[in-house]
């Protein structure tokens, strides 16, 4: 591992914290009636696609960890399922050079349902309290739709080349 892959993982851990942190604010302290997206899920979603050489399943599986003791959910359920799901995700787009923002999308959705709907299925054969399917539903097309912005996001921060901004600078 270089120092850039070291560098890139430890801003992505940091991120990682700051929306887990986020999460666990009490913002509002009545129940909701409606499922927000999974924005942890989603950012590392967007990496994997667009960035895999920079993340590791080492990071992902410490992240989603660190949130399933913070979200008091049951520990290595989440993180497992996303460390696979995010392995034949990463697989997959490390072999091709340029993709399709359909076929991208296309696969990291399918990647995405099979992940929150197992994690849901799991937990009701398990008796483990859990959101109903409605909410897991909405959570899942909340984190969908997110999904374009974050993949926009990251993929920009590719067109950033820092050594064609120094040579600028320095003639």
């Amino acid at each position: 591992m270089n120092i850039k892959s070291f560098f890139h993982q430890f801003i992505y851990f940091c991120i990682g914290l700051l929306i887990i942190f986020f999460q666990i604010l009490p913002l509002q302290t009545t129940p909701q009636t409606w499922s927000g997206p999974n924005i942890l899920l989603v950012f590392f979603a967007a990496i994997v696609s667009k960035r895999p050489e920079f993340i590791s399943s080492f990071l992902i599986a410490s992240v989603f960890l660190i949130e399933d003791f913070f979200l008091m959910r049951p520990p290595g359920l989440m993180s497992a399922l996303t460390v696979l799901g995010f392995y034949f995700l990463r697989r997959k787009f490390q072999n091709q050079e340029v993709n399709s923002f359909i076929f991208g999308w296309g696969s990291v959705a399918s990647w995405l349902t099979i992940i929150l709907l197992v994690y849901y299925f799991i937990s009701v054969l398990l008796f483990i309290p859990s959101a109903g399917f409605k909410l897991t539903l909405m959570e899942l097309l909340m984190t969908l739709a997110l999904y374009p912005i974050f993949s926009i996001l990251i993929g920009s921060f590719d067109k950033l080349n820092l050594t064609k901004t120094e040579k600028i600078i320095q003639s």
